[in-house]
């Protein structure tokens, strides 16, 4: 069984490394470069993990390019993936790390592949943080320095997603008050870490995630995406399509269990339900919402047939259950498409529930993570035409590195690098969701990274640009015009337009 999760994790890992220099997702993966440039400003940011590469350029004046900011996702996820096997020698009481539990994290937290771009951002940073986060506060005892680093945890999940740190902080200082029975005064030593970065922040950049986010709650609290009600629905209506699955396959499997001649009469019917749940979901390109359904499917099956094995550490599985619909909070990706980032920490309340994994789950899990990182990297990368194998046109993006790019996004992408050598200018405003041609064209976005809707733009630009790219998913602000246009290309069946006086 140990064979089966390692050799599929060593495939996973060769697919992300031999795809790390391929393909480009100008959309969210833009988004996650710029926010790796140094230069680039994030006015009024709600992700603010830039603080720390404009930090780490001040000391040392380098810059990561593409391919490493893929490498470091990489190497994350199987720091994650170490961090799990902590967490499950602390909950479980074994002496030793236990082998099984690494690579099975390691191919459920290879999942989040399966959808969006495949390098560094504040999803894929956010996983790896709560799996360090689980190995922490499992412990039966904390000392200083397991404060300081649950701490340091906390202070990066501040600048990572700063709707997850307002729920864990008030979580994580009930848990040491009331499960590690640690004294008031010492709990607030976890406050040390962030107070420590928003000082040196403050003092370099004069900005630190504070201020900008004085500013960008407000703002973002007026697009209707990130709306409170619609974010918590979007939970909702995800919890209830997983539900319907789950119960009816518990049902399947207490049939099972009393040997009801019923059971292979029904069979059909969970199995017809899923398929229509799955078809009837399907809003956006991906499948990765089918896994999810089979994965509460087992569940329930399990559930029913088995019941709960005795050793079952209840606490530790009901929040592993959980923890998906915690984590989308603040998202306003429909939860049935980014769920899968999380899928890992299902597989492990499963193995807790169930003591343990045999073979026939150890190989079903090994083949779906090994489709969805093949689907994800390279059949069909997040934002992209082209499978990734059909993306072999040289691109050079100087000290960032070199790519190997769809051809028409590389010709895109030279009309717009030779549009605005003259006069040159560095930060040029891109609008929709394009901050990718930008960075492909060696420039930045004044202000924000990622320029996403229309009302975003009209709180950050109070006047017209004199040049911006145009990608025409929604209108510009009534009195903008324009005297001069020039078609850069298509892109996803757009016209992307250079707008200029």
């Amino acid at each position: 069984m140990v064979k089966v999760l390692a050799s599929a994790t060593l495939i996973c890992v060769l697919m992300v490394l031999l795809g790390i220099n391929r393909g480009f997702d100008i959309t969210d993966e833009g988004l996650y470069v710029l926010l790796a440039d140094p230069f680039q400003q994030n006015v009024a940011g709600i992700f603010n993990y830039d603080l720390f590469f404009k930090s780490f350029y001040q000391l040392t004046n380098y810059t990561f390019s593409l391919v490493e900011l893929r490498f470091l996702r990489l190497i994350s996820y199987l720091a994650g993936a170490w961090a799990l096997m902590g967490f499950w020698k602390n909950v479980t009481g074994e002496t030793k790390p236990n082998p099984t539990v690494f690579w099975i994290s390691c191919l459920g937290i290879f999942a989040g592949y399966g959808f969006l771009p495949p390098t560094i951002s504040y999803n894929s940073i956010t996983v790896v943080l709560i799996c360090f986060w689980l190995m922490l506060v499992s412990k039966p005892e904390l000392t200083f320095k397991h404060l300081a680093f649950l701490g340091l945890l906390l202070a990066i999940l501040v600048y990572a997603k700063i709707t997850l740190a307002i729920l864990f902080f008030p979580l994580t200082f009930s848990m040491l008050l009331g499960f590690h029975k640690v004294r008031i005064p010492i709990s607030f030593f976890i406050l040390l870490p962030i107070i420590l970065f928003e000082t040196i922040f403050f003092i370099l950049f004069k900005e630190s995630a504070l201020t900008r986010l004085a500013e960008g709650i407000p703002l973002n609290s007026q697009r209707s995406s990130y709306q409170l009600k619609q974010m918590l629905i979007s939970i909702a209506v995800g919890g209830f399509w997983i539900t319907v699955p789950g119960t009816l396959f518990f049902g399947l499997g207490y049939l099972n269990r009393i040997k009801s001649k019923f059971f292979l009469l029904l069979l059909p019917l969970p199995l017809l339900v899923i398929y229509w749940i799955t078809s009837y979901t399907h809003i956006t390109p991906e499948w990765n919402h089918l896994f999810l359904f089979s994965s509460a499917a087992m569940f329930g099956f399990c559930l029913g047939w088995k019941g709960i094995a005795q050793s079952f550490p209840q606490f530790w599985a009901v929040a592993l259950v959980f923890m998906p619909f915690v984590l989308h909070f603040g998202s306003n990706v429909y939860w049935l498409r980014i769920g899968i980032h999380y899928w890992v920490f299902w597989l492990l309340a499963f193995i807790l529930a169930w003591d343990g994994l045999n073979r026939k789950p150890a190989v079903l899990i090994s083949v779906f993570s090994v489709l969805l990182v093949f689907n994800g990297i390279w059949w069909q990368p997040f934002g992209q035409d082209q499978p990734l194998w059909a993306q072999k046109t040289h691109w050079n993006v100087g000290e960032k590195g070199n790519l190997f790019l769809d051809p028409q996004l590389a010709i895109i992408s030279q009309k717009l690098q030779e549009s605005l050598s003259e006069p040159a200018q560095k930060s040029v405003l891109a609008a929709y969701r394009v901050p990718g041609l930008m960075w492909l064209a060696g420039r930045q976005i004044p202000f924000s990274p990622g320029i996403w809707d229309k009302p975003q733009l009209k709180a950050l630009f109070e006047t017209k640009p004199q040049k911006m790219i145009f990608h025409n998913l929604e209108s510009l602000p009534q009195n903008w015009s324009f005297v001069h246009q020039k078609e850069m290309g298509v892109f996803q069946g757009d016209t992307l337009r250079l707008l200029w006086d």
